[in-house]
């Protein structure tokens, strides 16, 4: 990575800029429920996987049963609702991560383009941005529903760096999470991993990840070395 080249900063939300107390494993019992009322059968979904991989797992098994697009469709609607509204539900919960919006604002005055790419809906991310005070520095916010298709898929860092226009080799993408390593590798976008979510150094080591910051508030001095 060549930090000479790069004119822009994508961020992920949650654990990244933010924490909050989302409750996922309440959100991921929501999904399999609605997904078994539209003709997924019972026991087959895992409250324990990802969502990314509850909702790749239905694919296939609607694909497999034959079950008609309309269905699919009304079960992806509904998905959706439960996964928005439990999102927003923890609002009240939301808090930046130590020293982001310090280093944000720093970001923009050194001159950098800033946006955010997360797999939760806009609505959320607008709301859980206004509450940690950042939603001033960032003039791209992209839930799920901006993109072609959400993060891990290439198309989701493509779409950002197309609105920002610049190029895949102009932006970093920072991330707590593999889902977010993976879409900036499928990107072919340098990545930073942070240590303010849920996974350690060490982790992050056996992911093959050579870039490690302890948090956003660490890329400002890490950017400022060029």
């Amino acid at each position: 990575m060549s930090r000479e080249k790069i004119k822009g900063i994508i961020f992920d939300l949650d654990g990244t800029l933010i924490r909050s107390s989302i409750d996922f494993p309440g959100m991921k019992r929501r999904m399999i429920a609605v997904l078994e009322d539209h003709g997924i059968p019972r026991g087959l979904l895992s409250p324990t996987e990802t969502t990314v991989a509850i909702l790749a797992e239905a694919e296939r098994i609607w694909e497999e049963l034959e079950i008609p697009h309309a269905e699919r469709e009304q079960a992806q609607s509904e998905v959706e609702e439960a996964m928005n509204q439990t999102e927003l539900e923890a609002i009240p919960t939301v808090e930046e991560v130590e020293g982001a919006a310090e280093a944000i604002r720093r970001l923009r005055e050194m001159g950098y383009r800033l946006a955010v790419l997360t797999r939760g809906h806009q609505a959320y991310a607008v709301e859980a941005l206004s509450k940690a005070g950042m939603i001033g520095y960032f003039k791209l916010i992209l839930g799920r529903g901006e993109t072609p298709r959400p993060k891990p898929h290439a198309e989701a860092l493509r779409h950002t760096t197309d609105l920002m226009r610049l190029g895949v080799d102009e932006v970093l993408f920072v991330g707590d999470h593999t889902i977010d390593a993976n879409c900036a590798e499928n990107a072919c976008v340098p990545f930073i991993a942070v240590l303010s979510g849920l996974i350690k150094e060490e982790g992050w080591a056996e992911h093959g990840q050579m870039t490690i910051l302890g948090s956003v508030r660490d890329l400002t001095e890490y950017l400022a070395e060029r």
